[in-house]
């Protein structure tokens, strides 16, 4: 999907985890259908980066100001959904 510089929106997307300890095969199989984790972001659009999509959970349009609060760079290709808000 092709985002808007600074425009809000919702972003779905699937995070990474892991677990501690020995596993067999059958129980990293069995733990793989729990621990999908579905994440929501809702935040400005700044720009793609490589594989990334990089959004901000603040944004100060003032002029001399640094304008980016609390970035988040979200893998492209976990990205499930994504929903302009404003």
């Amino acid at each position: 999907m092709k985002m808007q510089k600074h425009k809000i929106y919702e972003v779905e997307w699937t995070d990474t985890t892991g677990r501690m300890g020995w596993w067999n095969e059958k129980e990293i199989q069995n733990e793989a259908v729990r621990i999908e984790i579905l994440n929501k972001t809702v935040g400005y659009f700044i720009l793609y980066l490589g594989s990334f999509a990089v959004f901000c959970m603040t944004y100060c349009p003032v002029e001399g100001f640094i304008p980016y609060g609390q970035p988040k760079w979200i893998p492209i290709k976990t990205i499930k959904k994504i929903k302009l808000l404003k």
